[in-house]
């Protein structure tokens, strides 16, 4: 179509958040082949509690730190039969307990938690991502791992709370206050698990290295005496950490070292049969749209026909947006979504003298706040396909999230974003 060279057009494809999001695929694959995920599920229940909403409380913050790290539909598919498998545990002991409101509490808590928690990092899910990947293409600006963190994880903590009080204390009270014997079914299951076994426990370890470097290593490199003598830890990517991540994953021993020469690597090579290369190819698709749209004037051209919009308030603007962005997730892909309108809305906030960064965040965060319909995420999808809940449930519980999750966005944008960024709407 004349929009750019072959070259220009297909490298996106090859952008670091490409990579960034293929390590954080791999290392998700071998949580998930480790069952660490599972240990993490059921330690969560135990110590939060095992009274009926206290489960629920257990299985969002799980499937929320879960989701942080590994794919939404990955945490939905490794957390919804966990959730199935309590309620039937719980219908054996009461089947007056697992009732229709315990049930859709449960797996709408899960569907909710996986969501939530996946805006805490921008390796959560694919918008998260894109937004980083779209401020550097086109705003030429790096959103640090950590620095997100700063933004993401006070909102997943605010909004997971929010959540719950909303599923167990306004639409599905349980209808018991305490399930018979339900500690010792929680332990009796956790003690199925036994011991942690060395590929959990080498997981593990690679987990905690990654998060080291992702989050407390642009702090030590800011250091005088680290620059002077280590100068090269300032440029450690994120996409770096992923990457290395990943390989250990497929050269770290899973066998204790009794058996080394028997269990193989922690990853073997046919286990990237199970990555999304679609999803990765979907990423490249819209950055190079996003750089078509600057690369042929069409941002510049955008920005000019709304530039009348510039005696609306800022926040007027920001407000449709969000509800434009909600509505539109509610009914497609929230990653189509936010692959096409940043560029466009990029485009609007420059039109009206507005830093494109609050626009960029504020679909982010709009376009990951659907919670309506079974179609609107992954989670939602999955959670929706064990036959436990209906639409009408969905819908009862996801219009209040909605609601809750314009006013939260507008309220992170006027607080906490001009403190990370330094930047005002």
């Amino acid at each position: 179509m004349g929009a750019g060279t072959m070259e220009e057009v297909a490298s996106p494809y090859a952008n670091s958040v490409v990579f960034l999001v293929m390590g954080g695929v791999i290392f998700g694959l071998a949580t998930e082949k480790s069952r660490l995920h599972l240990r993490v599920a059921l330690l969560t229940v135990r110590l939060v509690g095992t009274k009926p909403s206290q489960i629920v409380l257990g299985l969002m913050i799980a499937s929320a730190f879960i989701s942080a790290w590994v794919s939404n539909t990955a945490t939905a598919v490794i957390m919804v039969p966990i959730a199935s498998s309590i309620i039937q545990l719980v219908r054996s002991v009461d089947a007056q307990a697992a009732g229709k409101k315990f049930s859709a509490a449960m797996l709408l808590g899960v569907a909710y938690g996986v969501t939530i928690g996946s805006t805490a990092t921008v390796i959560g899910q694919t918008p998260m991502a894109l937004m980083k990947a779209y401020l550097l293409e086109s705003q030429d600006f790096d959103l640090g791992f950590g620095q997100w963190m700063v933004i993401g994880v006070p909102w997943a903590i605010v909004m997971l709370a929010i959540a719950w009080l909303v599923l167990t204390k306004l639409v599905f009270r349980p209808e018991i206050d305490e399930i018979p014997r339900g500690r010792g079914m929680i332990d009796a299951e956790y003690a199925e698990l036994g011991q942690m076994t060395p590929p959990e426990k080498r997981v593990g370890v690679i987990f905690l290295v990654a998060i080291f470097f992702w989050v407390v290593m642009p702090f030590v490199a800011d250091i005088e005496k680290v620059q002077n003598s280590l100068p090269f830890l300032a440029n450690i990517s994120d996409a770096q950490v992923a990457i290395a991540a990943a390989v250990a994953c497929f050269i770290v021993p899973a066998g204790g070292p009794e058996d080394r020469h028997s269990g193989g690597a922690l990853l073997s090579w046919s286990a990237s049969r199970e990555i999304p290369w679609g999803l990765l190819l979907l990423f490249g698709g819209g950055l190079s749209l996003s750089a078509m749209f600057t690369a042929t004037g069409l941002s510049d051209w955008i920005g000019e026909q709304v530039s009348a919009l510039d005696t609306m308030p800022n926040w007027v603007i920001v407000v449709v947006v969000i509800v434009v962005g909600l509505a539109l997730t509610e009914l497609t892909s929230s990653t189509a979504t936010a692959a096409a309108f940043f560029p466009i809305f990029g485009a609007v906030a420059i039109g009206v003298g507005m830093d494109p960064l609050f626009m960029t965040i504020a679909v982010t965060l709009a376009v990951c706040s659907a919670y309506m319909l079974p179609v609107a995420t992954p989670s939602n999808a999955v959670a929706f396909g064990s036959g436990e809940i209906s639409i009408k449930q969905m819908v009862r519980v996801g219009r209040w999230l909605n609601g809750i999750s314009l006013v939260l966005v507008m309220v992170a944008l006027y607080t906490v974003v001009p403190m990370v960024f330094g930047v005002s709407m």
